[in-house]
Order: structure tokens, then C-alpha cells, then sequence
């Protein structure tokens, strides 16, 4: 499984065998990064890969000084934004 950012695209996908089989993406303004959407292929989900994508967002999130975010729902849970976790960043 390999993992890209399509930093223009304000996207991150994982590819299997040249297919891309999971994607995440965000928007960015004013120093927030907001994590819209992720998505994983019905046969490929239960391995991990959002959580990877959202993991991945969340440590170019850092890298960039920005403050995370997300609309998207899993996200917010993966980020571990629905309870208490001092190491997550987020966005008033």
C-alpha cells in the first residue's frame, strides 16, 4: 500500500496495485486545516487505511504549524476529537 499527498489537490490517497482504494481530503484557510471527507473502498475497509490517512493529514498538519480540524465525522473520532486527547489540536 502506498500512500501519496497531492498537496495541490489538498489530498491525501492510498494506492494498491496502481488503484486508488482510499482517499482523504481537506481544505485550508487562515492557518486551519480542515479534514472534509475520507472515503475507503467497501472491500478494503476494516485494514487500517483511514486511520492512516487521517494519521498522515494530522503529521503534515504539524509539520505545516497549522491547526487541525474536521467536518468529516471519522476523522473528528480518529483525532480523537469527541474526548479528551492533549496531544490533538483543535480548531475552536
Amino acid at each position: 500500500m502506498d500512500f501519496l499527498h497531492h498537496r495541490c489537490q489538498c489530498r491525501f490517497s492510498a494506492i494498491e496495485d496502481g488503484v486508488e482504494v482510499g482517499y482523504l481530503t481537506y481544505t485550508i484557510d487562515n492557518g486551519i486545516l480542515d479534514i472534509t471527507h475520507t472515503f475507503v473502498d467497501p472491500s478494503k475497509r476494516g485494514q487500517g487505511i483511514a486511520k492512516e490517512l487521517v494519521r498522515r493529514c494530522d503529521n503534515f498538519s504539524k509539520r505545516e504549524g497549522l491547526i487541525i480540524t474536521a467536518s468529516c465525522s471519522y476523522a473528528a473520532e480518529a483525532l480523537g476529537m469527541k474526548q479528551e486527547n492533549p496531544s490533538c489540536r483543535i480548531g475552536q
